[in-house]
Formats: structure tokens, sequence, C-alpha cells
């Protein structure tokens, strides 16, 4: 069988336009960890993958519509089962580890009813470098672009 890991930014794309297609009504959500540097590479044009997969989407959301699909994306859920990879649903207090002004910096995309903020590469990294995390060092042959 094929590994499913969480390693291309189409991926997270796919999954985004699939859930903001489906949203019943307007949501946001803030998508930060491995996925968000995934997301920026693929919205670039960086068709590189992680030198080492990642199994979780790290979101943050107070649209209970969205959540409810996350949670239907939780580990051991059958999305997981078919996709290889699950959703992590994560608390705003995570954000506490970005610079006060990540905000300024965020990229912002309207994806059908989902309005997605997604922190810019440099502060993505920063709480990874801190953890000493192996999946920063470079996507594809390329350095992770900080601008």
């Amino acid at each position: 069988m094929p590994r499913r890991e969480l390693r291309h930014g189409h991926q997270v794309a796919d999954w985004l336009e699939q859930l903001g297609a489906g949203l019943n009504e307007p949501g946001k959500m803030i998508l930060i960890g491995s996925a968000a540097l995934l997301w920026h590479a693929f919205d670039r044009g960086i068709q590189g993958e992680l030198p080492e997969a990642s199994m979780v989407v790290d979101p943050i959301t107070d649209t209970e519509e969205i959540a409810r699909v996350c949670y239907d994306c939780l580990i051991g859920s059958e999305f997981e089962r078919e996709h290889g990879w699950h959703v992590n649903l994560m608390p705003e207090l995570v954000l506490r580890e970005f610079a006060p002004d990540w905000r300024d910096r965020a990229a912002m995309k309207s994806i059908g009813r989902l309005t997605l903020m997604v922190p810019s590469p440099e502060d993505l990294l920063r709480p990874k470098l801190r953890r000493g995390e192996p999946r920063i060092g470079s996507i594809g042959n390329g350095r992770v672009p900080l601008d």
C-alpha cells in the first residue's frame, strides 16, 4: 500500500477546497503547523514535499460547522483511514506561541465560504525551531521561503 502521509501542499489545499465548498454558512479558520507550511508552498507554486511527513492538520476555529467537520476527521476516523492523515482541532491559546503582530503578516484567502488565515512561514517556523522539529528543514530541493 502506498504511503499517504501529509507530504504535499495539494493535500492541504484539496481538503480546504472541499471544506469551503461544503459549508452552509461562512466560517473562519486559522491554519498552523506543518500543514500551514505546506499550504504556503502550494499557494506559491512550490511542488516540493516535507522531508519528514506529517500526519496531522492543525486548524483553529470558533465556527461551529467547521469544528464539527474537523471532529469528523480526528485520529482514528474514517477520514484518517481514507487519507492517511487526520485533523487535530487546536485551541486558540496556541496562538500565544507566535509574535504579537503575527496577524499583520498572515495570508488571507477566501475558499468557498471559508475565510482562511495562515500565519507567515517565518511566524510558523519560530515555534518549530524552539521545539527542534525535524520537518522544518527544507521542502524539496530548496529552503522554505520566508518572504
